[in-house]
């Protein structure tokens, strides 16, 4: 096979045969750039972590146009690099954003401001040239950050008189709880809500922190935030007991206003059964009774959602709770008006109607991401469509965060983010079309549309036929329209300033959390892999055998699974740039659980990937490689040198035994990522499942 000869490298093209005797140890390879390791060959995929911070950037969507080799886009990307070294300032021009040297540090690479927009390979267009950086558009723009939250302003704290006012409206309510119950004292409370809204908040971002109070939030809200944070200090006991007590005072809440509606049949007879009405007495008159109850009935309603999120990602025991609650959610957001369209032509408004309408609305698309993220985890059908979400997205996070109404006002009247109804957005990715030249949306927009790209692929995998082990594969066409859609929406990703791929930024995480659905919906494009990872039974052993067993439909080796394996390869690059150990120990503080969702299809689907090309090569050869296929190879090969299993590769007596090696590599690279506590069994059993599989894979 003739080797594909290196851009940028005088290394001469040299000619490999299928069968290799006495291969040398990997790293002096003298074949082709196949399993690379000498130094020229690994600058070539040097854009796995240099020219694309992994701070700032995913890789371009030039890469992710299945009309184009990626040989010949790695090719072209290197012909366009600056031939000097690496540059140790980010410049912020928007087109020749030039690589950041690896060697510094992370504080080093922040002293200057990078841009959101990714280098791409496409000439600059007009809508890029004229976007202003970061620093220019957001000159007073401080995201909320509760490290420098001034102390009077801290959603945490508890007075005493607001702790005795909860103290006493608890006690009332003493009969409700399922056991004696006896609240937290006040600085333990403070504690379990900085625990909440210093690790769990941002991943969920519905509470206006710059005015709430204890008060206003009410005792069940309260206490479903305690729990939460009682985990997040991993006080798991106190979580629960605690996540037990708020179930029990919603639940009866919500049991009190529908008793309203059921007592009123005892009292009258309805129309259809022939009696007539008092007028104005008909049930469809009134409002329904959650509503009449104002900004409490989203309380109620919040704290729903918060004890969803334990219970759906915490021990198996409870995971039955998070399924029915889903079905109470569902109902709840649909009086609450999800499907109900809203007016974008009006803007006046003063600060504290806007917090409550948007409060609502992020409310309403917390409960669609939660919904889409048990159909993710679990393979359930989401309880709220695609086709019945009519609200606009989520305003920008400048915003959200404003500590005060000027400010507030500042953005809002200056904002470039108009209003975008979430059914037309959607619609326009599907189509293909471009969402953000009218101007940037949100990072928590960008959020709920994958989300929705997400379920449209749920949608039409269980539309192929009834059985479950079903072989079929999704439609060419259908392939490329989503694949389109999903470069459509990176672009969209790339121009929100709130973007980010740094688990600590503090932009905050939901453009890193977005991009765990990405890689997954490219994922789904390609293996059938929701019926068949049963991640309900939290058994590692279950799950991993999902690996092995081989029920799990792969699309055939082609140049739509070669992007999935590029996602993939991504993904992994992250925590092997910022090193494995590192990401291990402090994934519980800033990596949400929807990266161990996405991490655990990735370690599948590129494990999967590369048995595959084994099996292949010790058949046919390396002839039956296509160049794409090797150049994903050899990123593989990079990123596993770039760790303390590079020499795990040496050794092997043919490349086929070689790719096996490297596949147990990367589950073995994957696992370790989830060594650390973990504050979500789910996280937990996902690094116990990829243990095994690494197991399995270095026995074989």
């Amino acid at each position: 096979m003739e080797a594909e000869p290196e851009t940028g490298s005088e290394r001469p093209t040299t000619t490999t045969t299928d069968t290799v005797v006495g291969l040398e140890p990997l790293g002096l390879s003298a074949t082709s750039n196949f399993l690379v390791g000498a130094a020229e060959g690994l600058q070539e995929f040097d854009f796995l972590w240099s020219d694309f911070p992994a701070d700032d950037q995913p890789l371009p969507t030039t890469f992710f146009d299945t009309d184009f080799s990626l040989v010949d886009i790695s090719h072209q990307y290197a012909a366009h690099r600056p031939a000097a070294g690496p540059s140790r300032e980010c410049t912020a021009d928007l087109a020749t954003n030039p690589p950041i040297d690896p060697s510094l540090s992370h504080e080093a690479t922040h002293t200057h401001p990078v841009v959101s927009r990714l280098p791409s390979l496409e000439p600059p267009s007009r809508e890029a040239s004229s976007r202003l950086v970061p620093s220019q558009t957001t000159t007073s723009y401080q995201p909320f950050s509760v490290s420098e939250q001034a102390p009077a302003i801290c959603p945490w704290r508890i007075s005493p008189d607001e702790y005795q006012e909860l103290s006493r409206r608890i006690g009332l309510w003493a009969t409700v709880a399922p056991h004696p119950f006896i609240l937290p004292s006040r600085r333990t409370l403070s504690r379990y809500l900085e625990g909440y809204f210093r690790g769990f908040h941002a991943h969920m971002p519905m509470l206006h922190t710059a005015t709430l109070t204890a008060t206003e939030l009410g005792p069940e809200l309260i206490l479903s935030l305690a729990a939460v944070g009682a985990l997040y200090r991993f006080e798991h006991a106190k979580g629960v007991e605690l996540y037990r007590v708020a179930k029990a005072l919603i639940n009866w809440r919500l049991d009190q206003l529908h008793e309203e509606t059921i007592s009123r049949l005892t009292s009258t007879s309805p129309g259809y059964a022939g009696f007539a009405l008092v007028p104005g007495d008909s049930q469809h008159d009134r409002p329904s009774p959650i509503l009449s109850h104002g900004h409490q009935g989203i309380r109620l309603l919040q704290g729903l959602l918060v004890l969803m999120a334990i219970t759906s990602w915490g021990e198996k025991a409870l995971v039955r709770d998070a399924l029915s609650m889903a079905s109470q959610v569902a109902t709840l957001v649909r009086e609450f008006g999800i499907s109900s369209p809203e007016d974008s032509s009006t803007r006046e408004t003063s600060w504290e109607d806007w917090i409550l309408s948007e409060e609502r609305r992020r409310t309403l698309f917390v409960a669609y991401v939660q919904f889409g993220l048990q159909c993710t985890a679990f393979n359930v059908p989401p309880m709220i469509l695609n086709q019945e979400v009519r609200l606009n997205l989520p305003a920008s996070a400048a915003e959200w965060e404003a500590q005060t109404a000027v400010e507030w006002s500042n953005f809002y009247n200056n904002a470039p983010w108009p209003p975008r109804p979430f059914q037309e957005t959607l619609e326009q990715l599907l189509s293909g079309a471009p969402v953000h030249h009218e101007g940037s949306i949100s990072a928590f927009g960008n959020y709920a549309l994958i989300h929705g790209l997400f379920m449209q692929i749920f949608y039409a995998r269980n539309a192929l036929g009834p059985s479950v082990d079903s072989r079929g594969s999704l439609s060419e066409e259908f392939i490329k329209k989503m694949e389109a859609a999903l470069r459509a929406w990176q672009e969209s990703w790339e121009a929100t300033h709130e973007s980010t791929l740094d688990p600590s930024s503090p932009k905050g995480p939901l453009g890193f959390n977005s991009t765990a659905l990405l890689r997954l919906v490219y994922i789904r494009l390609n293996a059938h892999t929701g019926p068949f990872r049963q991640l309900f039974t939290r058994d590692p052993v279950i799950i991993a055998r999902g690996f092995t067993d081989g029920k799990i439909t792969v699309c055939n080796r082609s140049p739509h699974l070669d992007r999935a394996i590029l996602q993939c390869i991504h993904a992994l690059s992250i925590p092997v740039r910022v090193g494995i150990a590192f990401v291990a120990r402090t994934l519980t503080l800033n990596w949400s659980f929807q990266h161990a969702l996405s991490n655990l299809e990735c370690a599948f689907l590129l494990t999967r990937w590369l048995r595959g090309l084994a099996f292949a090569v010790e058949k046919s050869g390396l002839a039956d490689l296509r160049p794409d296929e090797q150049k994903l190879l050899n990123m593989v090969v990079t990123l596993v040198h770039e760790t303390e299993l590079a020499d795990s590769l040496d050794g092997a007596q043919d490349h086929a035994s070689r790719i096996r090696k490297l596949a147990a590599s990367v589950a073995r690279l994957w696992a370790e990522t989830f060594k650390g506590f973990q504050v979500f069994e789910i996280v937990y059993v996902v690094g116990q499942s990829l243990s095994i599989v690494a197991d399995t894979l270095e026995r074989e």
